[in-house]
């Protein structure tokens, strides 16, 4: 293999990770990219000390918690009663491996009302769980799912998430 061919794969993960970080975020109630499912579900990214004392104001009991824990503490929502469901996807699975479907059905069945649902930022991880819920559950077109994925800010060029959404999503 040449250097110039081992150079390849790093710089393309580099690149893609700045790139998914380009999108400007929302920032609301102290929670990135927050919005409303549901009655009584939740989705976004990484709260802040405001953010989860929000979450509770709005009667919310169960964390889906997407990232992983050195993306960020949920430890504030566990202070303010809540119950984590700890389903982390990795950055490897986002861009070349891909979420294993056991994670997918698990934060998929934990959705309720009481329940938020987020990743760091909102937008990918949380995108796939909240378009599959919005196909499965409450029987949208997957086109539908898909267009909402985006306007959160969903990363086509996450192929590991794309690849769950193709091959998972009916």
């Amino acid at each position: 293999m040449k250097f110039q061919e081992t150079l390849f794969i790093p710089m393309w993960i580099v690149l893609l990770f700045g790139l998914c970080g380009c999108a400007t975020q929302q920032i609301s109630h102290g929670i990135p990219n927050l919005a409303q499912v549901e009655p009584g579900v939740w989705r976004g990214g990484q709260p802040n000390s405001e953010g989860w004392q929000y979450l509770k104001s709005l009667g919310i009991k169960q964390d889906v918690k997407l990232n992983t824990s050195q993306e960020g503490s949920d430890a504030l929502a566990l202070s303010n009663g809540m119950q984590i469901i700890y389903l982390p996807i990795s950055f490897a699975q986002m861009t070349i491996g891909q979420p294993d479907v056991n994670t997918l059905n698990a934060a998929i069945a934990s959705i309720k009302p009481g329940t938020y649902v987020h990743c760091e930022h909102g937008q990918d991880r949380t995108g796939l769980i909240m378009g599959v819920y919005r196909v499965r559950v409450e029987h949208w077109t997957k086109q539908q799912a898909y267009q909402e994925m985006l306007r959160h800010g969903f990363h086509p060029l996450l192929r590991g998430l794309c690849w769950s959404w193709e091959e998972d999503v009916p």
